[in-house]
């Protein structure tokens, strides 16, 4: 019997990790998000939110594994041609993939993402990809190196090829799975959406435990109820992840906590300039940064080192690394909902052009968000995602899509999209003399 090793975290207690996950949870690439946080310069705002990515992983993959076992343990119908072997090999990738999902991540994550190669550097061998699906003349993304760690870690042993390749499929539709997985049919779409679906595992670790850093309680949802009514439905396609009718509360809990925290938290006004200023710092040679040999630059980048960086160019009194280690917020002028009425947006372009006359130092954010990608959720039509949900009626079973028992699904869809503009602090008394005159308030 393979030994296992329990890890102790503050929002499920007890991870337990099994000998074959040791080499890829000890491996440098896994061990580094040690040193990326999780919420970036939300920490100017939630002191306490600074925790990392790696506690983040730790918690998808325990949560990954936990909602596939009890889908498999309930035995649905759409299961039950499934060997146990094959359901075995299922749950240990969908760990993998849960463990390993954000292992590209740079420092400050999201922000650098700015200064990524083109996707050729971190290409995989093209056997790996599905035909036509070969990536090509764009920027990198953090999914790409997380796909270029995974095949790093097959070529050196941490992974087995296979489960390496099975692995990097469940996180993107582009890769080819092995014989075995592919033999599988639709349940790796099962696999897919619990990493990278409504209610994936993914979000339903970031929420809790980015509530529970940033010391706020709008991240707060039904967790066990949610995990019990998740179901494996027969849909069109083969078996496919869904919901026991039970469980409809239970997801627009999750649904409204996620919206309360971007709205709350991570959308909040203060941080979106301090990333401003670092890619201000970075664009003019304050801080040294570059990905440009994509893993052999990422192994050894770490939030730590920047920050370190910082710390170095405000002693040689450089302005932007100064605003961010001295913690000098921008000034907020305007908030704005994007797609507002013209008129709103006509005066607020010419707000910025009357600052900038007058000799501020303006720039603006812009944050977007979708409160679901669910099919037939407020105005989504049919192109979303699909999530069927099951009711018995005597003892027969009625699938039919989700919203049709949810009010809120089906009236509400509106999307987050602000745009903060700022001016620098010391910008503030031009700032508020062109308001004055504008009357801009």
């Amino acid at each position: 019997m393979a030994m296992t090793y329990e890890i102790r975290d503050p929002i499920h207690r007890h991870i337990v990790v099994t000998d074959d996950e040791i080499p890829v949870l000890d491996s440098p690439w896994i061990q580094r998000l040690r040193h990326i946080r999780q919420l970036g310069f939300v920490s100017v705002v939630y002191p306490g939110a600074v925790h990392d990515r790696f506690q983040h992983s730790i918690g998808v993959m325990h949560l990954a594994g936990e909602c596939f076992r009890k889908l498999v343990a309930a035995r649905p119908e759409a299961l039950r041609d499934y060997v146990h072997a094959d359901l075995d090999y299922a749950g240990r990738v969908i760990r993998f993939a849960g463990l390993l999902h954000d292992a590209g991540h740079a420092p400050f994550s999201h922000t650098s993402e700015a200064w990524f190669p083109q996707v050729e550097t971190v290409r995989l061998p093209p056997d790996w990809y599905r035909d036509g699906h070969q990536p090509g003349g764009r920027q990198a993304t953090h999914e790409d190196f997380t796909l270029a760690i995974i095949a790093r870690m097959a070529k050196d042993g941490a992974l087995e090829e296979n489960m390496a390749r099975d692995v990097a499929a469940v996180l993107s539709s582009d890769i080819r799975r092995s014989p075995r997985l592919a033999a599988l049919g639709s349940l790796s779409g099962i696999l897919r959406a619990l990493v990278s679906g409504e209610m994936d595992a993914d979000r339903c670790d970031y929420l809790l435990r980015d509530s529970h850093f940033t010391g706020v309680s709008y991240g707060v949802y039904d967790l066990p109820r949610l995990m019990s009514c998740l179901t494996v439905i027969a849909g069109p396609d083969g078996p496919e992840l869904g919901l026991d009718i039970h469980g409809v509360f239970a997801l627009e809990s999750l649904l409204l906590a996620r919206y309360h925290m971007f709205q709350q938290v991570y959308f909040h006004k203060t941080p979106p300039a301090f990333e401003y200023y670092l890619g201000q710092a970075i664009e003019i040679g304050e801080v040294p940064f570059s990905l440009a040999r994509g893993l052999d630059d990422l192994i050894s980048l770490r939030d730590d080192h920047v920050i370190a960086q910082l710390h170095m160019a405000r002693d040689r009194g450089d302005p932007w690394s100064r605003r961010i280690v001295n913690r000098e917020p921008a000034k907020l002028v305007l908030r704005e909902r994007m797609g507002a009425e013209q008129q709103e947006n006509f005066l607020a372009q010419q707000l910025r052009d009357e600052l900038t006359a007058a000799g501020c130092h303006v720039f603006a954010r812009r944050s977007r968000q979708r409160f679901t990608r669910i099919a037939g959720a407020g105005d989504e039509g049919d192109e979303g995602q699909s999530l069927l949900c099951e009711r018995r009626i005597l003892g027969h079973a009625i699938v039919e899509p989700v919203t049709l028992h949810s009010e809120l699904l089906a009236r509400f869809n509106q999307p987050i999209d602000l745009q903060h503009t700022y001016v620098l602090a010391e910008d503030g008394d031009r700032a508020r003399t062109v308001m004055e005159r504008l009357q801009a308030w």
